[in-house]
């Protein structure tokens, strides 16, 4: 038997992509980060709106395989909850454990990685 391509949870994030597009309106300044691009096989925009130094809304664009989309899904979620308590974190690795990434795509986790940083990076300024 052949393994599947795909995780569950990868298929079930790729179906929905909760979060996908741009951030609600509302209070706040808009951040963006963004990494990769489609030639290289992915690209990912994180948006948000920040206030008072918080993300208080994050949204997603992304171009790439199931694994990429899905991803960046989970990214942009753990960048809302983190900033409930605790430091903002997107990290390839961690991501590649949560959707059962095979290696060979483990570049695709870093360009959502470098997005998310991105976006962290620029939340900083706007506050």
């Amino acid at each position: 038997m052949t393994p599947a391509l795909y995780s569950e949870r990868v298929l079930e994030l790729f179906r929905a992509l909760p979060g996908a597009g741009a951030p609600g309106s509302g209070p706040g300044r808009l951040a963006v980060g963004e990494a990769g691009s489609p030639e290289r096989g992915a690209w990912v925009r994180f948006e948000a709106r920040v206030d008072s130094g918080r993300i208080v809304d994050c949204g997603f664009r992304a171009w790439g395989c199931p694994h990429t989309l899905a991803a960046a899904a989970v990214a942009r979620t753990w960048m809302l909850a983190s900033q409930e308590g605790g430091s903002p974190q997107c990290e390839a690795a961690r991501l590649a454990r949560e959707l059962d990434v095979p290696a060979a795509k483990m570049g695709r986790m870093l360009v959502v990685e470098d997005a998310g940083k991105a976006l962290l990076a620029e939340a900083a300024r706007v506050q």
